[in-house]
């Protein structure tokens, strides 16, 4: 073999990457039950003040068990691979305002509505946004992954996963 390849042997290994690139992005749809356990619980978190006033108590330390087992399902291996992600993103493929954008999004829309039910009062509100939420959650969630990988694909570096799942 050669030292240095030839022009159409370089343009097919580089096909071949953009391809497999290609491929792993594409695994990185969850599992729609996931969206829809998370649904499940985002509503009966918010609904449970109106009907449960006394669930104050201990509906925080319930989410964040479920939250802190979620991650810690999704750094291993075969969690993650329970919970549908076949391969993780690099987070050196995000650009660097990514996050803090998305950040002050997220900041800004928790505050407008909670600004908004804690003025309107509006009977059975909560249940109301749970709904809401789990709606949307349910409806996009695979919307909202495959426009993370469309970012990364756009991306200066490539966002090439590394198959660690």
């Amino acid at each position: 073999m050669a030292e240095h390849p030839s022009p159409e042997e370089a343009e097919r290994a580089l096909r071949e990457v953009d391809q497999r690139r290609d491929q792993a992005l594409d695994g990185l749809r969850g599992a729609k039950w996931v969206d829809v356990a998370f649904a499940l619980v985002i509503f009966l978190y918010l609904a449970s003040s109106d009907f449960l006033p006394g669930a104050a108590e201990w509906k925080g330390l319930v989410l964040a068990v479920l939250v802190v087992g979620y991650v810690l399902l999704l750094r291993t291996r075969r969690g993650a691979a329970w919970l549908g992600h076949r391969v993780r993103v690099d987070k050196s493929a995000l650009p660097p305002m990514f996050g803090v954008a998305l950040v002050i999004v997220l900041v800004c829309v928790a505050a407008a509505v909670a600004l908004a039910l804690l003025h309107l009062q509006v009977p059975y509100g909560n249940t109301i946004l749970g709904a809401v939420l789990a709606i949307v959650l349910i409806a996009f969630g695979q919307h909202l992954r495959r426009g993370l990988a469309a970012l990364i694909r756009r991306s200066r570096a490539g966002g090439a996963p590394h198959g660690r799942a």
